[in-house]
């Protein structure tokens, strides 16, 4: 049986009420950089010229948590290491006041030896190739904030602690893959593998004209066998891993609401007697195989062989790789070569370049023990635990009360010239401070030196001289738990008889993303957020190494992607002449449809045993990780619910739905994937030079380490759900339609593969 579904990716796009991209981190702020002066219009006092201190006086809503380069999450997390680490390089305004430059930090050169490299056969380097290995020659002035020297030494020891199998550090795939891969780093990072068999479909395809020697299955259907297995080998269940058969789970639609094909002639649950309980791959007993046999066709498929779709074979092993065939090392004491996976060219190296990943040995070390089977390090946890090495350091933490910094006397860049006026603040205070009205209070007082405003707050401030606005890539959203297993687990959990399995259905959350008004949602709610309906933002370059015009939005796919995604069109007998009209007409708001959508959805939840006409809908979105939601989040609560109670008049589920904003949790984001809570607000962005990369933030488990790691996998698996599309890929003028899954199209646009170097397909593919 060979099916395919496609669920939804329009959630994600539908849902944007400002959008978000892959994968720099995530956005815990309510709202961009917007600071004012306090009321009244003064401007804070000017120090004296005479004074050599200066004390910047912020403010963050929660306590970052982890800052370590190795297993930073949040922006909050990030906010220390803005101030206490160094790059290898940065960017500035360029001498025209208008482009950029580069800037030489932890480095002082980086060059691309590749055509003179001599060991270019030991990393598989094809003499034509450039952009494989760099040569970084390190800044020996840099040094940790107690003057202990940085060299090639610390940034190797930093590296393979980052990539240590044994760890399994959030920030290694960055890494593993993309423009900063190096060379053999995936396969050292997946060492705990080591000796272990890697196993296979079975079954890999339907072509094979003649039986296999011994095979007594009875086939009917050509089936082809994984080159690896032969007759008689044993053969693997993992109810964890898509199998042939559907493309899918084995449990895929026994958890679905299927469980009737499932069922023996007695009416035995076979999925559950032989198959519920098991974990990775487990040898298909005799028992096993015939269940799977009768659940083969009860789903109609006659081939006495068929079983064998659903299961796999050992096809291979894991095989060690030891540090000294990765791909970086030291040539001195003060130089490194870093060899790179795939080919990269020297503008995104540098761009790659811009952050660093180096740790202090000893804390390090110290901070280690084994935690779940994992080591851990407390490293970037505590003032105690972490060792600064930018133009301030950290000197006091103060979990959910106060961060102070000050200046790094140990910075070269205060003596080396070059950075003359740009650190003129000697010491930083930010206060922890979770509610709005506090932080504003004191702003007014004059105790903090910026605030970041909310929708309220604009009546006084919207004219401001000091107002200053920041666009950011951060797009909001709201995500769901799809399952109808989760949804199910979660209206147990919750014990009230109301229903949450409604969200399940793809049409029902796009009902949602219809009924919303979004320019009242961010004029009412926000602090002066802008409507999105498009993953990517007006921020996104597709190719700014050559051309710093060339915005991803600006583009004709990107903007014909946004009108098939609300069915508009252009044209002789359309509404609109020209793709500009038509693109500028959306604007994500269409209450009839949504009213008929809701209406459909109702039906059919009825007839699938997924609704009870009357019951209650209640939704709770876990908002933010701060502890307590603010007058924004409130509004943002009351507006939606005003909304969907707007589209659903009419509907069998008119005053029906309620959606509730719940605050407090820091692990939101992989709450919604694990199925933990059904909805969550979030954004996601950076990485405004890659949007190629950043659609693999959610259709690559490749990419991110794990499938869970993609937020809105709860119900939907992008390795194996498909697209088609159609294109000339080729080239030779003949239009060709091609089916991948989600996963295989976005990795299809990186790297080296298969359409990285053709702007134009990756542009039509994205």
């Amino acid at each position: 049986m060979k099916t395919r579904k496609l669920l939804a990716m329009l959630l994600a796009v539908l849902m944007l009420l400002a959008l978000f991209t892959g994968c720099k981190g995530k956005n815990t702020t309510n709202g961009g950089n917007v600071s004012g002066a306090p009321a009244g219009g003064e401007e804070n006092p000017t120090p004296s010229a005479k004074a050599d201190t200066y004390t910047l006086n912020e403010y963050t809503e929660s306590s970052p948590t982890n800052w370590s380069p190795h297993n930073w999450e949040t922006n909050g997390d990030n906010y220390i290491m803005t101030y206490c680490e160094t790059p290898l390089v940065d960017t500035t305004i360029a001498a025209d006041g208008v482009n950029f430059e580069w800037v030489y930090e932890g480095a002082t050169a980086i060059t691309d030896i590749t055509a003179t490299y001599a060991r270019a056969a030991d990393y598989g380097i094809s003499n034509d190739e450039t952009g494989r290995v760099y040569k970084i020659e390190l800044n020996p002035a840099l040094t940790w904030e107690n003057g202990t020297p940085i060299n090639a030494e610390t940034y190797i020891y930093s590296m393979q602690q980052l990539l240590d199998p044994g760890m399994k550090n959030y920030r290694a795939n960055n890494y593993c893959f993309g423009d900063a891969a190096i060379y053999n780093a995936d396969n050292y990072y997946n060492n705990d593998l080591a000796g272990s068999p890697k196993y296979g479909d079975l079954v890999v395809g339907w072509d094979q004209t003649e039986p296999y020697p011994g095979d007594t299955s009875g086939d009917t259907k050509n089936q082809t066998l994984n080159e690896a297995y032969k007759i008689g080998d044993p053969i693997y269940i993992n109810i964890s891993k898509p199998c042939t058969f559907f493309d899918d789970t084995l449990g895929a639609y026994y958890d679905a609401g299927h469980s009737a094909f499932y069922m023996d002639e007695n009416g035995t649950d076979l999925y559950e007697t032989y198959f519920a309980n098991t974990t990775g791959y487990v040898e298909a007993t005799p028992e096993m195989i015939e269940a799977l046999k009768i659940i083969a066709s009860n789903f109609g498929d006659d081939n006495p062989a068929a079983y064998r779709e659903m299961c796999f074979c050992v096809d291979g092993t894991y095989e060690e790789t030891m540090w000294e065939d990765v791909g970086l090392y030291a040539e001195d004491d003060y130089t490194l070569i870093y060899i790179t996976a795939k080919p990269v060219t020297m503008f995104y190296f540098l761009t790659s370049m811009t952050s660093n990943w180096i740790v202090y040995k000893d804390l390090y070390e110290a901070g280690k023990e084994t935690v779940e089977g994992l080591i851990a390090t407390n490293y970037g946890t505590s003032l105690e635990t972490y060792m600064s090495y930018g133009p301030y350091k950290l000197v006091s933490f103060e979990k959910d009360k106060q961060i102070v910094f000050t200046k790094n006397e140990a910075w070269y860049g205060y003596t080396d010239g070059k950075h003359v006026g740009q650190y003129q603040t000697t010491d930083i205070k930010c206060d922890i401070i979770a509610d709005h009205n506090t932080a504003l209070q004191l702003f007014n007082q004059g105790k903090l030196d910026t605030i970041e405003l909310i929708s309220d707050d604009l009546t006084t401030y919207r004219m401001s001289d000091y107002l200053l606005k920041t666009p950011e890539t951060y797009m909001f959203r709201f995500v769901f738990a799809t399952s109808l297993e989760s949804l199910t687990a979660l209206e147990d959990e919750a014990g009230d008889g109301a229903n949450k399995k409604v969200l399940y259905y793809d049409d029902f959350r796009k009902a949602i993303s219809l009924s919303m008004d979004r320019s009242t949602f961010c004029a009412q709610a926000t602090s002066g957020f802008k409507p999105g309906y498009s993953l990517l933002n007006d921020l996104y370059y597709y190719d700014i190494e050559h051309d710093s015009n060339s915005i991803y939005r600006n583009t004709k796919e990107a903007k014909q992607a946004i009108l098939d995604l609300y069915g508009v069109s252009y044209g002789a007998g359309s509404q609109y002449a020209t793709l500009d009209e038509a693109y500028a007409s959306i604007t994500g708001y269409d209450v009839e449809e949504a009213r008929a959508l809701f209406q459909s959805v109702y039906e059919q939840a009825i007839a699938d045993g997924n609704y009870k006409d009357g019951q209650a809908i209640n939704i709770t979105c876990m908002a933010t990780a701060s502890p307590e939601l603010t007058a924004d989040d409130i509004k943002q609560q009351d507006l939606l619910n005003q909304f969907v109670a707007e589209a659903t008049k009419g509907t069998g589920f008119e005053g029906k739905i309620t959606f509730k904003y719940a605050s407090g949790s820091k692990n939101r984001y992989e709450d919604v994937a694990l199925g933990k809570v059904e909805m969550i607000r979030g954004a996601w962005g950076g990485a405004a030079f890659y949007p190629f990369s950043a659609i693999r933030c959610y259709c690559s488990a490749i990419y991110l380490g794990d499938l869970t790691a993609i937020h809105e996998s709860n119900g939907w698996n992008p390795t194996v759900e498909t697209l088609t599309i159609s294109y000339d890929f080729n080239g030779d003028g003949t239009e060709e339609t091609l089916t991948k899954t989600f996963e295989a199209w976005s990795e299809s646009i990186n790297d080296a593969s298969q359409y990285a170097n053709d702007p134009d397909t990756c542009m039509f593919i994205l």
